[in-house]
């Protein structure tokens, strides 16, 4: 993500000011002080003056809550200014209340302070009077000389929007934010200018420090107000502080986003590190984001808790390799910013073994579509959309493969970016060809090093973009790929079997009915260089119930099967391959009697007679249960029915058909007739099926399943239907 602040032409002419700013507070001016006539110096005034911390931070004098630098750990407490800004909530949408309060060491006879970010409304002063020659829009203010620690209170703007787009745009528009229960906001920006006395023994200097009154976490560039959770992981020297606020719905666990950190901060052999890492799980509940992400001040980043960790489009990787960068660009070395942190998120997955090189390849692939492939890298005025983020991540990889294979892996793309982060003022294209040639040569002939130059030169100045590379030219100059071990859910890979079914079912969420079991299975995929293992375990509410592991060699596939019973209703959390399952298990629906049949239709009494029973499941579950054969009211056998959703099917039983009778038939839509002979006249024999579903017409009037229904047999005696023969 392009780094926070103006166009490049106002930051420009911001950090000069930040450096002279910086350069008048280190040194006496007015002359200076006076030797006296013992050899030591009299007592001056002396003036010291520090400009606002430049937009995107680097080069930045303040420091962060809690985190002091290495400058104010030097100086006594005696001769440092601290200016505190406290942030708070407001009752005003879209602003957030600060409250900016000077510590003044003894020594200080003089302190102006100007706020950069206050709105066009009232301040409250303590201890502090408006500056006579403040302009028309200057919130200028002077110390009234006896306060102890004056202080300031007024509001800011916490919105920001812009309309961005590219490969790191989103759909929406902010990239801070009031969000009403919560805020993402930038700290607020000041300047100031002092006078003090004494013997020159040391310069009065001024730290910052942001912090939040209430709720909330601030660091240098940025701060959340809110509840939130802070998670720290300590790793190569960095110190990682990670802010997932209350409301966030984070993607990427934790150990997740530090992994990715600690993986670039060791590869990334590009100069000193930051000793604080601030990061923030950006919520995405109610706030539509502009960007995916975005790297501010030294060290400070968000991104959206929607974003996962170790893609080759990884966020978190793109914008903490922002952080690892010291120089500042002119508009033609401006390409390589926004290159590097896209090439390196795809490399840097590739070599963990989180990306295959498909994935890799793909995401470098796009530089050599047009209108980025016919951009010209070096000048920003041929771009139409965002070349730097695609050609210029291809055009960077290129150059990182050209400069391994040349000095045979002595140096890369990180020993040009190292030159690049020493350079004494901003960077320019001939800048990057310089710092390529001269890396080039750490490890080849001056010939060589000339040739990497001119095809850098190539790629950056002109309309020409370099092609993808293949596998193996990969391994020529970066070696084999790992091991990459990838796993997901087969296609059709959820199943539900038993007595019911046996066979895919929705995932979201998976309906089941006790007894039945769940069966999953999970490809397993290396799509690395080399042999690697596998080791996975399927999770239910947190338990391992089964293991698989095994190892794969470069280019094998498996599938590892996993099987699980549910004898209890309920919910239950499954998880497997990373993937989640919500499993609902109730108990079967009832089955409904939809119509019965005998297989004659006169049988002798005492003789039996087979009676099938077609029974059907309208539910949207398995069905399941007994249905019984009953002969004048009393049970003679019963036939378990399993059905699946929306099935049907058929029992049978025989029914053997005594010499008495119970009282009268009963007829209905689903009766069938048996004719009994037997020696008692005027008698009738009733052979009743009944389940617990509704009488299955295809229809379903309410709730499946509730109340007995029957369907029948009459069977009607001899005696009356042979009395009619006289």
């Amino acid at each position: 993500m392009i780094r926070s602040g103006p166009e490049s032409a106002v930051r420009s002419a911001l950090i000069a000011l930040l450096a002279a700013a910086l350069i008048v507070a280190a040194l006496p001016v007015a002359g200076g002080a006076a030797l006296d006539d013992r050899g030591g110096f009299s007592e001056e005034t002396f003036h010291g003056s520090v400009g606002p911390e430049p937009l995107d931070g680097a080069g930045s004098a303040s420091l962060a809550d809690g985190d002091r630098g290495a400058d104010a750990g030097q100086i006594d407490d005696e001769d440092t200014i601290r200016l505190r800004n406290e942030l708070f909530a407001t009752d005003e949408a879209g602003t957030v209340g600060v409250t900016t309060r000077a510590e003044l060491p003894d020594r200080v006879t003089e302190f102006r302070v100007t706020l950069l970010s206050a709105i066009d409304a009232a301040v409250e002063a303590d201890g502090f009077e408006p500056a006579d020659d403040a302009g028309p829009d200057e919130s200028a203010w002077v110390w009234d000389g006896e306060t102890a620690n004056p202080s300031l209170t007024y509001a800011t703007d916490a919105n920001e929007t812009v309309e961005a787009a590219g490969p790191l745009g989103a759909r929406g528009t902010y990239r801070f934010v009031d969000a009403g229960e919560w805020a993402l906001v930038r700290t607020p920006r000041t300047s100031a200018s002092w006078s003090y006395t004494g013997q020159y023994d040391g310069d009065v200097r001024l730290s910052r420090e942001n912090a939040v009154d209430g709720e909330g976490v601030a660091s240098q560039a940025a701060a959340f107000l809110g509840p939130y959770e802070e998670h720290v992981r300590e790793a190569d020297g960095q110190r990682y502080r990670l802010i997932v606020p209350a409301a966030a719905d984070p993607e990427a666990t934790p150990d997740e986003v530090f992994d990715v950190f600690a993986s670039a901060s060791t590869a990334l052999q590009v100069g000193a590190r930051d000793e604080t890492v601030f990061a923030v799980a950006a919520p995405t509940d109610v706030v539509e984001w502009g960007v995916r992400g975005l790297q501010i001040g030294d060290a400070d980043l968000w991104v959206r808790d929607a974003e996962p960790a170790g893609t080759t489009a990884d966020v978190w990787t793109h914008e903490y390799v922002h952080t690892r960068q010291a120089y500042r660009a002119e508009p033609s070395g401006r390409w390589i910013t926004e290159a590097r942190a896209t090439y390196y998120a795809a490399l840097f997955a590739l070599d963990r073994g989180a990306a295959d090189f498909e994935a890799f390849e793909e995401t470098l692939a796009r530089g050599e579509r047009d209108p980025d492939a016919s951009a010209v890298l070096a000048d920003p005025g041929t771009w139409e959309a965002n070349p730097d983020y695609t050609k210029g991540a291809l055009v960077a990889g290129e150059i990182d493969r050209r400069l391994r294979v040349a000095t045979d892996g002595s140096a890369s793309l990180a020993t040009v970016l190292r030159e690049l982060n020493a350079a004494y003022g901003p960077v320019t294209n001939a800048d990057v060809l310089d710092a390529i040639e001269a890396a080039a040569a750490e490890g080849a002939d001056a010939e060589t090093a000339a040739a990497v130059r001119a095809e850098a030169e190539r790629l950056t100045t002109t309309r020409e973009t370099a092609d993808t590379w293949d596998r193996a030219a990969h391994a020529e100059a970066f070696g084999e790929t790992p091991a990459r071990v990838g796993y997901a859910l087969a296609d059709d890979g959820v199943r539900a079997t038993g007595e019911y079914r046996d066979r895919p079912v929705a995932r979201d969420p998976v309906e089941l009915v006790t007894g039945e079991t769940l069966a999953l299975a999970v490809d397993v995929a290396n799509t690395g260089g080399v042999a690697g293992e596998y080791d996975l375990a399927m999770t239910v509410d947190g338990e391992v119930v089964a293991a698989r592991n095994g190892s794969l060699d470069a280019g094998a596939e498996t599938t590892a099967a996993f099987e699980h019973d549910f004898a209890e209703p309920g919910e239950y959390a499954v998880r497997v391959a990373g993937e989640r399952l919500t499993v609902a298990v109730s108990e079967p629906a009832p089955p409904s009697v939809r119509d019965v049949s005998a297989a004659a239709d006169r049988v002798t009494a005492g003789e039996s007679v087979r009676v099938t029973a077609t029974v059907g499941n309208d539910a949207s579950l398995p069905a399941g249960s007994d249905v019984e054969f009953r002969v004048d009211g009393e049970t003679v056998a019963t036939a378990p029915v399993r059905l699946d959703a929306d099935a049907e099917g058929t029992v049978e039983r025989t029914v053997t058909l005594g010499e008495s009778a119970g009282a009268g038939g009963i007829s209905g839509d689903r009766e069938v007739t048996v004719s009994v002979v037997g020696p008692t006249d005027e008698a009738s024999t009733a052979v009743v099926v009944e389940g617990e579903g509704p009488l299955g017409d295809g229809t379903d009037d309410g709730a499946p399943g509730f109340g007995a229904v029957a369907a029948v047999i009459a069977l009607l005696s001899a005696a009356a239907l042979f009395g009619r023969r006289g």
